[in-house]
């Protein structure tokens, strides 16, 4: 079973925009660990303090879920919240 987690912290990405407009997440680096995304769930945008963000649900191959947010404007990303199966 899988713990949910706030996190909310600054991540760097690897990602790849395709000429479809939609945003690969190949990698991100959390926590000094390079974290390498295994498979892509639901997609969506969010609006905060007029600002837009995309989002994005990436499971890494040790079935570990997280939720990224990119903000165009600035080009950050964020870790959002993280669902978490193997907490040490």
């Amino acid at each position: 079973m899988s713990q949910q987690v706030a996190v909310n912290e600054p991540v760097l990405v690897e990602a790849q925009m395709r000429a479809s407009g939609e945003m690969v997440v190949k990698a991100f680096d959390w926590q000094g660990t390079r974290h390498y995304v295994a498979a892509h769930g639901r997609r969506w945008d969010e609006w905060t303090n007029g600002r837009r963000f995309r989002c994005l649900l990436v499971q890494t191959s040790d079935f570990n879920s997280f939720e990224l947010r990119w903000d165009p404007a600035e080009d950050e990303w964020m870790l959002h919240q993280a669902w978490l199966s193997n907490l040490v």
